[in-house]
């Protein structure tokens, strides 16, 4: 098996350089190699003895979390737009960042562009659900006014990547709206329904409720990035929200101290599939390319699952099954 070659974005994200850099010491594996692109100065104040799959690549410029895209931002060589470019001229196999999600979408839709006939991006993120595995959860911020067609496409792309990277056969793939029922929802969920039922490309199972998501259910569930992005946090806000509740009332005495004491293992065991880092980061599905987006707060940890994600993508050979599918058009 040949070795995988990864661009990471070492100024992307609020931890940066540390968790970019501080990953590479979780790395034992030399199928990987590792191009760090930033500040060298300030990676190397991190990263204090060398890796031999580790390679620093100076680049001064970076994308700020907050900044708002600009075509001057698109033209600057910053690190993120280093890291999409190295993919471009294929010396790298997957582009990734923890850096500001906007500027990293536009920059990889315009280095990268499209796949043929797929008009719109998704990020598909990974939900844990309650049957022990993931939903692919799509989209979680690319394409906030969507068409019908976007969120049909949307779909296709989510349904290929269960198949192709989690080996599940004939993917159960839903639509996220306000009920069950053919009729809810607006004009632009009654539309894409119509076009996931009428499709033979896809297992449709209609839609599904918010409070089914994690329910195991469907295997992809596909929204809008604008609904999808809150749906994303408010599921992050609450695992850790309920994390704390939990042992504040636990700790209250002696019983719950003892207790916690005995479950300490399962507790551990729920905290890691219910985080975030387990899973590493989204990947962007319909851009000519192989692009991962961690999350912004992502820890070393979370960083080095967003790679390890990367390498079983690259190993499925997605994108390559995704570019010979024939795309519906308008």
């Amino acid at each position: 098996m040949r070795q995988i070659r990864i661009a990471l974005d070492a100024m992307g994200g609020d931890n940066a350089p540390i968790s970019p850099a501080k990953n590479c010491e979780f790395i034992k594996d030399d199928k990987l190699k590792i191009y760090l692109i930033g500040k060298e100065e300030k990676i190397r104040q991190v990263l204090k003895s060398s890796i031999d799959i580790v390679e620093i690549i100076d680049c001064q410029d970076f994308v700020a979390m907050d900044e708002k895209v600009t075509s001057t931002l698109l033209k600057r060589n910053t690190s993120m737009k280093v890291a999409i470019q190295m993919q471009k001229e294929r010396k790298v196999d997957i582009s990734l960042s923890a850096g500001n999600t906007a500027a990293f979408v536009s920059l990889a839709i315009s280095e990268l562009g499209m796949i043929k006939g797929i008009e719109r991006p998704s990020i598909a993120v990974l939900f844990p659900n309650i049957t022990g595995g993931v939903t692919i959860f799509m989209d979680a911020g690319a394409n906030i006014s969507p068409k019908p067609l976007h969120l049909f496409q949307s779909g296709i792309m989510g349904s290929l990547y269960s198949k192709n990277v989690f080996n599940i056969n004939n993917p159960k793939v839903a639509l996220l709206n306000v009920g069950e029922e053919e009729t809810k929802g607006d004009d632009l969920r009654k539309q894409a329904y119509k076009m996931l039922k009428e499709s033979d490309k896809i297992n449709f199972i209609g839609n599904i409720e918010g409070h089914e998501i994690f329910s195991g259910k469907a295997d992809v569930i596909i929204t809008d990035g604008f609904t999808g992005n809150i749906v994303l946090k408010t599921s992050e806000g609450i695992t850790r929200s309920f994390r704390t509740m939990l042992m504040k009332e636990i700790m209250k005495n002696i019983q719950g101290k003892i207790g916690t004491l005995l479950i300490s293992k399962n507790l551990k065991s729920f905290a890691r599939k219910a985080d975030y880092a387990e899973y590493g980061g989204g990947i962007l599905l319909g851009v000519n390319g192989n692009v991962i987006i961690s999350h912004g707060r992502s820890s070393p940890r979370a960083i080095y699952s967003a790679i390890k994600l990367g390498e079983k993508i690259i190993n499925s050979k997605l994108l390559e099954e995704m570019k010979e599918l024939k795309w519906e058009s308008e």
